[in-house]
C-alpha cells in the first residue's frame, strides 16, 4: 500500500508560533513503511520499492500486532561522531547483491525517522489532524535502534532553528498541529534550510553526490 506523501514549502526564515510544532529536518532520504498483513514494504517518495536495501527495518516495533503505513526519512547515523551521513545512506541505497546488501546492515545501519501515520487497520487517518496522528503513532510505536520516533517542539521555532544550526543539521520543518494529510506540497508544512548546511551541500564534493542523488533517490 503506498499513499502519495504530503510535500513542505519553503520559508525564508525561522518563527515561533503555537499554532505549529517543529521538527529538525534529518539529511536522508523519505521512507514510506507498509506494514500490512505482516509483510513490510519500504518505498520512496517516488514509489521506488527499497523494500531489499534496508532489511534492519523489516521487523516493525510495534507495541501490538496492527496493519499501518508510516511515513518518515532513513538516515545513516555514525555511531562515533552522531554525524548524519548521506554519502553512506546513497551507498547503502545503491547496493543491489544480497551480500553486499547483508554487510552494509552490518557496518552501517540504518535508522528511519517516524514523523507520521496514514493508514491505521484499515483506516484512513490523513484527515484526522496532525497532533492527533502524533499521538497515535506514539500509541503503536516502539523505539529501537532502527526506528525512531520524530522528536518536536511545539510553538518555539527560532529555538530548536538555533539549535540546528548548531549542530550542522539540514533545517527545520514547521507544521501546523492541525494539518490534515494532502498529496503533495502545502502550505500546512514549511520548511526553513539551514544556510551554511545549503552551501555544504554544494561543495564540489557533495555535487557528485546531489546528482546521484537527483538521478538515483530522489529523496525530499
Amino acid at each position: 500500500m503506498f499513499m502519495k506523501p504530503m510535500l513542505m514549502t519553503e520559508r525564508e526564515k525561522p518563527f515561533d508560533d503555537e499554532r505549529y510544532l517543529f521538527e529538525p529536518i534529518i539529511d536522508g532520504h523519505r521512507l514510506q513503511l507498509s506494514f500490512v498483513a505482516n509483510k513490510t514494504k519500504l518505498y520512496t517518495r517516488h514509489f521506488y520499492d527499497v523494500t531489499r536495501q534496508y532489511p534492519e527495518l523489516h521487523n516493525v516495533p510495534l507495541k501490538e500486532p496492527a496493519d499501518i503505513v508510516l511515513d518518515g526519512e532513513v538516515a545513516y547515523v555514525n555511531p562515533d561522531t552522531g554525524a548524519i551521513e548521506f554519502d553512506t545512506l546513497l551507498e547503502r541505497y545503491k547496493m543491489k547483491k544480497d551480500a553486499r546488501i547483508r554487510d552494509g546492515k552490518a557496518l552501517y545501519p540504518v535508522i528511519y525517522f517516524v514523523f507520521d501515520i496514514l493508514h491505521y487497520n484499515g483506516a484512513d487517518v490523513r484527515q484526522q489532524p496532525l497532533l492527533e496522528r502524533k499521538k497515535l503513532l506514539n500509541d503503536i510505536l516502539e523505539d529501537n535502534a532502527y526506528y525512531k520516533k520524530m522528536l518536536f517542539v511545539e510553538g518555539e521555532g527560532t529555538v530548536l532553528f538555533d539549535l540546528v544550526k548548531r549542530s550542522e543539521l539540514e533545517g527545520i520543518a514547521c507544521k501546523r498541529k492541525d494539518s490534515l494529510y494532502f498529496e503533495g506540497r502545502s502550505d500546512s508544512w514549511l520548511k526553513v534550510v539551514n544556510a551554511e548546511y545549503a552551501d555544504l551541500r554544494m561543495s564540489p564534493v557533495r555535487k557528485g553526490v546531489k546528482a546521484a542523488e537527483r538521478t538515483v533517490t530522489q529523496p525530499v
